[in-house]
């Protein structure tokens, strides 16, 4: 086989690796829309959607023939790690006649995103990538291995081409709700034989201890209990609505302590899509669950042909609260909101009444970075409170999982610091953006 890194070797998010076999068959291994600008700053709203040859003139889009619209398809197929827009938010400008797999809780957010992202498109050929048999595609033969990650149903790639097997990490951890899908990696993976060479996720190596969180879930259940438990009133937790973890964390927060859980109706949309996936989820209709109503979502819900949907969710009023009880009793509730201008504007009707008590619920990087609810904060002498665990593996878990699988070479990706991988991990080698290399020359 032969590897090419087109992103991700010197910087986290936007991955994009290619694989081709000695007949020239070709496959990708996601294609994620970068992070951040190259200044820093973020993307302009609509990039993504903005027209290929433009995007791929600017670098946004990686220059790969035979992948876009403007050729003849040259790829067996493209393979979606998860469902994070860094993985795969680009992969809608792939060539329609090129099949897209990824597993069903990936194919269900990257829908959901569709419904309430405007600067989101989704794939024109997604197919299931099976768990536990193989997938063959042209020359290769792909496996899903299920892996931990903030974003649900995440998987690891094992690819077999030419007698080779290499081992895509996707992103990965082992601190989260599953530690048993990290710790079964390295048999699943070698079940068929030795892994020649793993391409590794090190978005944690270089990083200051901490960066990311408290040292696992578990943690920030333990430290939201804590704060609902020692809190008068209302407390909102500033988390990502992909995290089903933190969901779940929040939740079992809010019956040990006696509240009830507020969701909005976009992240009780995507926990119903998920919930014969992800088992232990609550649901809107779950005990001590309620919903608060944001205009612009039930207007995409009704434009989808959802509105009996949002009327379920309201439960006939049931299980719907307004704003007016949330600021009568604010003691009795834990909202999980986005960091979006809505949940500001409820934050500032709600300051008639107790203080709520703002939980920054993801990493400390997009706190400083502002935006709504961080100046929300600072123009009221607010300090969040951080109560968070990353999705990334620590450095120590990705040298064991590596002393593990003892493979022939480690490639870094999704990291700014692949230079420090030789300090915790044999084997390695660098691959920059845009290389192409035999794995035979990687194994030495």
């Amino acid at each position: 086989m032969i590897v090419t890194v087109h992103r991700g070797s010197k910087q986290i998010g936007g991955s994009c690796v290619e694989l081709r076999a000695e007949g020239g068959n070709r496959l990708l291994l996601d294609v994620g829309m970068p992070l951040a600008q190259p200044d820093g700053s973020d993307w302009p709203w609509g990039t993504m959607t903005r027209p290929s040859y433009e995007l791929r003139a600017e670098g946004v889009l990686p220059d790969i023939d035979g992948l876009y619209a403007d050729a003849t398809p040259g790829f067996s197929g493209l393979v979606v790690s998860h469902a994070h827009l860094d993985h795969h938010g680009l992969a809608h400008h792939v060539h329609p006649g090129v099949p897209v797999y990824a597993s069903a809780g990936t194919i269900e957010m990257i829908k959901v995103s569709k419904l309430f992202v405007p600067d989101a498109a989704v794939p024109a050929d997604m197919r299931l990538l099976p768990t536990g048999k193989p997938l063959t595609m042209g020359a290769f033969t792909v496996r899903g291995i299920p892996v931990d990650h903030a974003a649900p149903d995440s998987r690891a790639l094992l690819v077999e081409a030419d007698g080779q097997r290499l081992l895509y990490s996707g992103d990965l951890r082992a601190h989260g709700r599953h530690p048993e899908l990290f710790d079964s990696l390295p048999q699943v993976a070698t079940q068929g034989g030795a892994v020649d060479v793993v391409i590794l996720e090190g978005t944690s190596i270089g990083q200051t201890p901490g960066a990311h969180g408290f040292p696992s879930e578990n943690d920030v259940e333990r430290q939201l209990t804590e704060v609902l438990r020692n809190t008068c009133g209302l407390v909102a937790v500033i988390a990502s609505g992909q995290n089903i973890d933190r969901a779940t964390s929040v939740y079992r927060a809010a019956l040990a302590t006696g509240r009830q859980l507020v969701l909005d109706a976009y992240q009780a949309y995507v926990l119903m899509m998920l919930k014969d996936i992800c088992l232990d989820v609550p649901q809107f209709d779950s005990p001590s669950v309620r919903v608060k109503f944001v205009q612009g979502h039930v207007q995409k819900l009704k434009e989808a042909g959802l509105f009996e949907l949002a009327c379920r969710m309201s439960g006939a009023g049931k299980r719907k609260v307004t704003t007016q009880q949330l600021v009568a009793d604010p003691g009795a509730f834990v909202y999980l909101a986005r960091a979006s201008r809505a949940t500001v504007a409820l934050l500032g009707r709600l300051m008639a009444g107790t203080v709520p008590t703002i939980v920054w619920s993801q990493w400390s990087g997009y706190l400083k970075k502002g935006g709504p609810v961080p100046a929300f904060c600072e123009k009221h002498g607010m300090e969040p409170l951080l109560i968070h665990s990353g999705g990334h593996a620590h450095p120590e878990d990705l040298a064991r999982l590596v002393r593990c699988l003892a493979p022939k070479a480690v490639v870094p990706i999704h990291t700014e610091a692949a230079a420090q991988f030789p300090e915790i991990m044999p084997n390695v080698c660098m691959v920059d953006d845009g290389e192409t290399v035999e794995i035979d020359s990687l194994m030495g």
